[in-house]
């Protein structure tokens, strides 16, 4: 059986990351895809240093086309990313 998209996106990121790191990536809007990556390691990292890092690996796994098919992926630490949940819960 040939390997999701999805599938596909979870992998590179993965490689790009390490196994310690969380990735959830889910459809969207019918046939795109948009996620979040949580790894440690990005805690000494600029943003743009993250997803560098994150789409040089999308860029040698993916065709083109596939790649076209990534809405997002936002790059954090856990705490960064619990953090701003937070912070969106207390405002609403």
């Amino acid at each position: 059986m040939a390997e999701s998209l999805k599938d596909k996106i979870v992998h590179a990121v993965t490689a790009a990351t390490g196994s310690n790191a969380t990735v959830v990536i889910d459809e969207v809007d019918g046939d795109r895809y948009a996620g979040y990556v949580l790894w440690p390691g990005f805690a000494n990292s600029s943003p743009s240093e993250r997803q560098d890092r994150i789409w040089e690996r999308l860029d040698a796994e993916l065709s083109k086309v596939e790649r076209t098919r990534i809405s997002f992926i936002i790059a954090d630490t856990a705490e960064e990313y619990e953090s701003i949940r937070q912070a969106s819960h207390d405002g609403a």
